[in-house]
């Protein structure tokens, strides 16, 4: 159909970055400040000539950047003293010079400021946590940051700072008060014995707990300094650029080169190196989590939690990685398919081993397609197919969303399903060639999408195909965090009439279309400045509206966690406005329902559905969480407010025992590997379990089986 558009690079993402040990980049030297202004002058060039909406680069535009510059480095206005402030203040109507100059003046005097005040603040912390608090005093943790002031005299600093380290003993004490009263979890512990360093809350003082409390939390600062110290301070580059860039747009963004890896590896689901996650355990990288079928999992001595001392690359000598950046130590693990890394680590039971292990291309299983059979109460089958991302295979080695998605609903329609459910929920993007060709297995022909640039030009993405690969009742669920690629797939969908909308009011609101631009790609170099994702269109639904800001409304909106929180696109100030086109011309879906019967039986269900509402109660207990300015560091007070929040939080615990009645159960070829893989056997049985508490599920199956009705 439209494969060659994959080669364009055109994204339509929302994904998170995780730290992952398989893609192999040689790494780039940073710190030189001309490398440093070059990437500026090509991000100021790409935008100014390239981005959907480019920006005025005057006072106003400074302004803005000023903030949130410094609202990405001290977030909580704690670290910053007021005179600094003051000293940065000359630079808020500077900094649309800076960008046009590649002037890193003021980026230099805030990192190192940043520096010299971290320094402070661990010195600061030495003192203050080397003798008891008093926690009879009326004093208050601010949380509303942002509307919050820097202090203005030493003594105020020291005292904002202060609180904070109040605030995480006081979380300890209280936790600590908890599992004190959990008889059955210390009687467990008490017929295996303590382990060396575990502190017994039982029969202790508050003097006592306040003592282990403040040990504890001294601890944590401590390997949170020792972190803060490692960083080099050419890595807040990126967020000196990124406060450039997305005053552009929320989803303009520059990449470093080991951001960018992350990104594509989240685009692609394919990886290479030795298959496993790490996490920084006080200065030791360690094992997190194996990734099934990789060459860890598959070489089999490697274990979750061992604690890597040393990596060496084939024959050559180990280097020590302990304290170093998780990030540097990465770098040193990944590599290319067929290479060897020997790493020495140091088991749990404190033993050391060397394990040698051949790097190798890297499947991320569970971030492609995956479908399931829901049985009702009454023997029928629906299915389900749950797709996490519109993922793309690059290099032809990998798997295409579309082609998953197209084996998924031939197996289920094996067990002769009456209707199928695509679960989009969480689903933050892709690849638009690959959302088009999905559209497709769904309608006969005919538009998808329209898709327009800032100079009006407008290309319509359509399915050219014939035929369908499911002609039966279908629903689509949806959530705020549906955006995107997923949008496009839901309003499709929604204006051919072709399947039922179901979820949160509205999805997430991004109706823009991202490109990737290598920074170096016009310089005559070789070295990696990083990439530019940079707005270049705007998309449209074939009825002319946008789903920019508005997402798509549901045809059945059900409350659920985030539906009275701001999460959405319309959330960011620099978010591009909604607007409308004219419609195309297409034909919608010959149904055999009636919606408006459909949404009427719904609410009928929802309404009485006393889960449901108890949803939208922690829904509004969320907001109000949310919206709390301060709490009290007094003990009495403080434990009051927790003991309510925990009451609280107890009666929306039976939110996770609900049972929706279904059976789940995987297709037959599934089963058939499960036999041979028990760990995907887990997963899928994980899987399943959560989707048999889904009331949403529930509400979709009620909603298949009106439509089949009809």
């Amino acid at each position: 159909m439209i494969k060659y558009l994959r080669k364009t690079y055109v994204l339509l993402s929302f994904f998170s970055m995780s730290l992952l040990v398989f893609c192999y980049c040689s790494p780039m030297q940073w710190g030189d400040n001309e490398k440093e202004k070059d990437i500026i002058k090509n991000v100021r060039r790409t935008l100014s000539y390239l981005h959907y909406s480019p920006q005025q680069i005057n006072d106003e535009f400074s302004t803005k950047v000023y903030h949130s510059y410094m609202e990405s480095l001290d977030p909580y206005k704690t670290y910053f003293k007021y005179e600094d402030i003051q000293s940065f203040s000359k630079h808020e109507k500077k900094m649309d010079d800076y960008f046009k100059n590649e002037d890193l003046t003021f980026y230099n005097q805030s990192i190192d400021t940043l520096y010299n005040r971290l320094a402070e603040i661990e010195t600061l912390t030495t003192e203050v946590l080397s003798k008891p608090l008093n926690y009879n005093t009326p004093s208050q943790l601010i949380l509303d940051y942002k509307n919050s002031d820097y202090t203005k005299t030493q003594a105020e600093w020291e005292h904002k700072w202060t609180n904070r380290l109040k605030y995480s003993i006081l979380q300890e004490i209280m936790i600590w008060e908890e599992s004190a009263k959990d008889s059955t979890a210390w009687s467990k512990k008490d017929s295996i014995g303590l382990e060396e360093d575990e502190f017994d809350p039982r029969g202790k003082s508050f003097a006592q707990l306040e003592s282990e409390a403040r040990k504890n939390v001294a601890e944590n600062m401590a390997e949170y300094f020792r972190r803060f110290q490692k960083r080099k301070k050419s890595e807040w580059f990126s967020f000196y650029v990124n406060a450039f860039t997305e005053e552009f747009d929320p989803h303009t963004t520059y990449f470093s080169p080991k951001d960018n890896e992350n990104f594509e590896l989240s685009m692609s689901g394919q990886l290479e190196g030795i298959g496993a996650t790490l996490a920084d355990e006080k200065g030791y990288p360690t094992i997190k989590s194996l990734v099934i079928g990789g060459p860890a999992w598959k070489q089999g001595d490697l274990e979750v939690e061992d604690k890597i001392t040393k990596v060496a690359q084939g024959d050559k000598e180990p280097v020590s990685v302990v304290g170093m950046l998780l990030d540097d130590a990465i770098r040193l693990i990944r590599g290319k398919k067929g290479t060897v890394v020997t790493l020495t680590v140091k088991k749990k039971n404190g033993s050391f081993k060397e394990i040698k292990i051949e790097r190798d291309i890297v499947e991320l299983e569970e971030t492609f397609a995956r479908s399931a059979i829901i049985k009702d109460d009454k023997g029928e089958n629906y299915g389900i197919i749950y797709l996490p991302s519109f993922y793309l295979n690059y290099d032809g080695k990998g798997h295409d969303a579309s082609d998953d998605v197209a084996k998924e609903i031939e197996e289920l329609k094996k067990s002769n399903i009456k209707g199928l459910i695509f679960d989009l929920r969480g689903n933050g993007g892709g690849d638009l060639s690959e959302c088009v060709e999905i559209v497709g297995h769904f309608i006969d022909q005919g538009p998808v999408v329209q898709v327009i640039r800032s100079d009006g030009n407008r290309k319509i993405y359509e399915d050219k195909i014939s035929g369908l690969a499911w002609d039966g009742p279908m629903a689509v669920m949806v959530n705020e965090l549906s955006a995107s690629a997923s949008e496009i797939m839901a309003a499709a969908l929604q204006d051919y009439q072709r399947a039922v909308i179901i979820g949160s009011p509205k999805t997430y609101g991004k109706g823009t279309v991202q490109t990737l631009s290598p920074l170096n790609r016009f310089m005559e170099s070789t070295d990696e400045y990083g990439m530019l994702k940079f707005t270049i269109q705007k998309f449209y639904r074939i009825n002319g509206g946008s789903t920019q800001l508005k997402g798509v409304a549901s045809d059945i909106a059900i409350p659920d966690r985030y539906t009275y929180m701001n999460i959405s696109e319309d959330a960011h100030e620099s978010a591009l406005p909604w607007d409308q086109i004219n419609p195309l011309k297409y034909s919608p879906w010959n149904s055999t329902w009636d919606l408006e019967q459909i949404k009427a039986k719904s609410e009928k269900r929802i309404q009485e559905s006393s889960q449901i509402q108890l949803i939208d109660e922690y829904a509004k207990y969320m907001k109000t969480i949310d919206e709390e300015n301060e709490i009290s560091l007094n003990f009495d007070e403080f434990k009051t407010q927790y003991e309510e929040r925990k009451e609280k939080n107890e009666k929306f615990e039976q939110l996770s025992e609900y049972k929706n009645g279904l059976k789940l159960e995987s297709p037959a070829y599934e089963i058939n590997l499960m036999e041979n893989d028990s760990v995907l056997s887990e997963r899928r049985k994980k899987w399943h379990k959560n989707l048999e508490k889904d009331i949403y599920l529930e509400e979709t199956v009620n909603v298949l089986k009106d439509m089949s009705a009809a």
